[in-house]
């Protein structure tokens, strides 16, 4: 998938836009801990995470001192080392830690992952410079049982709980309570608001850099940017896609069922299911059988927008660690020839063991120097060109934030301006790979024109050679209009649907370099 940028002294940046985080991400894997819905992981008031009756996740258990040691820890190299940095503190500390308990466990990192989404938010509610992490965690409770809890019938022991809590923390659970009530009042009324203040409002409320949120409500309008930014504080889905050339989607659904998981089939893609559980994919016997692997319904598509004919040779010009390549290769039941390409060996090392459990043979890599494919592929490996070639680039990943709690505080304005150019240069680049009558297909993870069409159209006027073909004519009118107007693929980010994606298929029409 494509992945986000990230500032030169803390990235090896990878012709994928894919970068190693953590053992959990780096091949296209959702946080095993990510998501700020506590109701999902605990659902009753009776068992409000960290206040339960039972003790055992109050805020001065074992699990409520481990998110304030961790969090602390995050905040702190956030600051000496960056956010790049501190975003490894969280799932590196939980491998190490051997006294949690796997319900404790991921309630931490379920915790820590939606402070550190929250975090704007929650410094907010604090009201002063500087807050501890004792005393975020202690809002983060209070905002957790305003939210779901406040009107349960046994919300009153709860209340007394986090009064304690607040005023160890050096808290006044009132005056917290009250700073809540006016972040929402405000929020209700935002559409009286002059513009600058909804930036602001909306960038406490919801947790974002006024920057970030200005330039969505630029893109998309208020309501459309705040149904984006909400659903970004979200979890993403767990969805899975089909190994076709070992197993059928429907006995796919029937060993997940036989072993007490709930599945269903994804809406729009073929071999997408989706799992409505908390659940380590990675242990199951299906998984290591290569019978699936983990990838989102919209990249799914982009793998489906493709099309590669029988036979064919294709290229993925920014393979990272597979995920579209595999989907290609079994779109092409081993047959024809991918070739998988990428400056990060690792990830390329990751791919051929993801290609072999698979049970996948027409895959081969190859790593290019960090210049890309400025330095042309070898004519012996691509002969008179490929039928498809496919560019997942880097972006700025504004799809897929709700992957990448620290994602928002990481990204600055002038990353953008810096990865269009690097987007321009790989497009035009890997478009001499395609064939006569071949297809390029551009894709990203974010939900900015300035990435997405602006780049597609300004590709088109500079290399005459290439037309835009409609997706409707790939996936069928009625799907293709599900996401755009059916010329390109276009997905917002939506609560419990897919992440959000971009692609634009184009042709070449005649043969020769392009310009």
């Amino acid at each position: 998938m494509s992945a986000p940028i990230y500032p030169k002294a803390q990235r090896r940046e990878s012709f994928a836009g894919e970068v190693f985080l953590d053992a959990a991400q780096h091949i296209e894997r959702p946080y095993r801990t990510a998501g700020s819905e506590l109701a999902a992981v605990r659902p009753s008031p009776s068992a409000m995470p960290g206040l339960g009756r039972s003790g055992g996740l109050l805020p001065d258990s074992l699990a409520g001192r481990m998110v304030v040691t961790i969090f602390d820890a995050v905040q702190q190299t956030a600051r000496s080392k960056g956010w790049f940095a501190a975003s490894s503190v969280i799932g590196k500390t939980l491998r190490e830690d051997r006294k949690l308990h796997s319900r404790d466990r991921r309630y931490v990192g379920d915790t820590v992952h939606a402070m550190l989404r929250r975090l704007r938010r929650l410094r907010a509610l604090v009201g002063g410079k500087n807050p501890s992490a004792q005393s975020l965690y202690a809002v983060y409770l209070i905002d957790e049982w305003a939210t779901l809890y406040r009107q349960a019938s046994d919300s009153k022991e709860q209340r007394e709980v986090l009064t304690r809590f607040a005023k160890t923390a050096g808290l006044s659970f009132e005056e917290t309570l009250s700073r809540r009530d006016q972040m929402e009042s405000q929020v209700a009324q935002i559409q009286a608001l002059a513009v600058s203040d909804q930036v602001r409002v909306l960038g406490e409320a919801l947790s974002y850099p006024d920057w970030l949120v200005a330039l969505l409500v630029g893109e998309f309008g208020l309501d459309q940017a705040m149904a984006v930014l909400r659903a970004q504080n979200g979890r993403a889905r767990l969805t899975l896609r089909t190994n076709l050339v070992k197993v059928s989607r429907e006995e796919l659904l029937h060993r997940l069922q036989t072993l007490g998981v709930t599945a269903e089939p994804t809406p729009w893609s073929p071999w997408g299911v989706v799992l409505d559980t908390h659940l380590n994919v990675y242990s199951l016997p299906l998984h290591e059988e290569g019978l699936c692997e983990v990838q989102d319904e919209a990249s799914q598509l982009v793998a489906e927008l493709c099309a590669p004919p029988p036979g064919s040779l294709v290229v993925d010009a920014c393979a990272g660690a597979g995920g579209k390549t595999l989907a290609l290769s079994a779109m092409l039941a081993n047959r024809g020839r991918i070739l998988a390409l990428d400056i990060d060996e690792r990830k390329l090392s990751e791919l051929k063991n993801r290609a072999r459990r698979a049970g996948l043979t027409n895959i081969e890599t190859r790593c290019l120097d960090e210049d890309g494919l400025l330095h042309i592929v070898p004519e012996r490996l691509v002969g008179g060109g490929a039928q498809r070639v496919l560019v997942d680039a880097p972006c700025s990943g504004l799809g897929v934030l709700r992957r990448n709690p620290e994602a928002r505080w990481r990204l600055q304005p002038g990353d953008i301006e810096e990865i269009q150019v690097k987007q321009r240069r790989i497009l035009a680049a890997s478009a001499r790979l395609v064939a006569p009558h071949g297809r390029l297909i551009y894709a990203t993870c974010t939900i900015l024109r300035r990435e997405n069409d602006e780049i597609v159209d300004e590709f088109l006027r500079t290399h005459p050679d290439f037309v835009s073909v409609p997706a409707k004519e790939i996936l069928s009118s009625a799907r293709a209009s599900q996401f755009g107007d059916g010329e390109r693929l276009r997905i917002l980010p939506t609560e419990n649907g897919p992440d959000g994606f971009f692609a634009a298929v184009l042709r070449r029409k005649v043969s020769g370099p392009t310009s």
